[in-house]
């Protein structure tokens, strides 16, 4: 049976396409990605609020095709929102879907408490507005955000086109003006990622996570499954203790 160690659902703010590709460089025999796409074209508020309004119908969709944990992706609309409406949204969807249901910025969160990061650089893709959010709701959340740098992008389809050091590169120079930071934190799923982590981990001594991690490892926290995966950073890493 396909899936056979854990089904997990996503509700994708967009395409989901590099999620779904970097799921499976990580996670391969028994584990399914049932991802849904959706309406975000451009990270504009607009398109954010048109997203909003179906994931209910989204979140359902994938619990009645056998999810058993269910991430609810697009980070920009929660912290547009602002702190706590991931979990309030998630609970509200939780109890319509009966299944756990969680948000992935909820998922970045757990993450970061997880390894012990209070000091944060943040490195992201977006517009400087929605860069400036992400910040926020971490500040809101009780981190100290030292530095946050995005690359402006705002078509969702070039995120998905950059090329992996776009990354790498921007991470290190905003970690870099702020060094004493405890870790790094890459925002998105749709720009890649995952390539990069080990070495920049490597390279500036603390721990780096992106949303594709952070959301790869809350499901399989939450469905304690305990996995020895390697290469992609310290965060994966501890799955197996």
């Amino acid at each position: 049976m396909i899936g056979w160690r854990a089904k997990i659902g996503h509700v994708a703010p967009s395409r989901g396409d590099t999620l779904v590709y970097e799921f499976y460089q990580i996670l391969r025999d028994g584990f399914l990605l049932l991802n849904t796409t959706g309406t975000i074209r451009r990270l504009v508020d607009d398109h954010l609020e048109r997203q909003l309004q179906r994931i209910e119908e989204a979140t359902v969709d994938l619990a009645e095709t056998g999810a058993e944990f269910i991430i609810i992706g697009g980070s920009p609309i929660f912290t547009r929102l602002g702190h706590g409406s991931d979990r309030e949204v998630a609970a509200r969807l939780e109890a319509k879907a009966g299944v756990p249901v969680t948000a992935g910025m909820t998922c970045e969160v757990e993450a970061l408490r997880h390894m012990g990061i209070r000091k944060v650089v943040v490195a992201a893709p977006y517009p400087d507005t929605l860069t400036k959010r992400a910040a926020d709701f971490l500040t809101a959340s009780g981190f100290e955000v030292l530095g946050a740098k995005g690359l402006g992008i705002e078509l969702n389809a070039d995120l998905g086109n950059l090329p992996e050091y776009a990354a790498y590169r921007i991470a290190r120079e905003v970690y870099f003006s702020a060094p004493e930071a405890d870790g790094i934190f890459l925002p998105c799923n749709r720009w890649p990622t995952v390539s990069i982590i080990s070495l920049l981990e490597k390279e500036t001594g603390k721990p780096a996570l992106s949303s594709t991690l952070c959301n790869i490892w809350y499901a399989l926290h939450r469905l304690h499954i305990r996995e020895d995966i390697r290469g992609y950073g310290r965060l994966l890493e501890s799955l197996a203790k």
